[in-house]
């Protein structure tokens, strides 16, 4: 690869990342359950969450923003 198309990826790649600040784990499935009631126009009566090995073990290790200090995939999703 010739040196200007590779400072072009570069230069791109710094103007469009963003560093993620602490665990996205909780947002991730916040947000999700979120859009789900957007989408129903109500709060669900049921949630069936599938998640990765990674994503279960980030989300109970970590406290959940704005959740008074508690940890966990329902704290997360209500």
């Amino acid at each position: 690869m010739d040196i200007s198309l590779y400072n072009n990826y570069l230069n791109i790649l710094k103007r469009e990342l963003v560093p993620a600040l602490g665990c996205t784990e909780p947002i991730a499935i916040a947000y999700a359950a979120a859009k789900a009631r957007q989408i129903l126009g109500c709060f669900p009566e049921k949630i069936l969450l599938s998640c990765s090995g990674n994503i279960i073990k980030n989300v109970k290790g970590v406290t959940v923003p704005n959740s008074g200090g508690l940890k966990g995939i329902d704290v997360a999703l209500f």
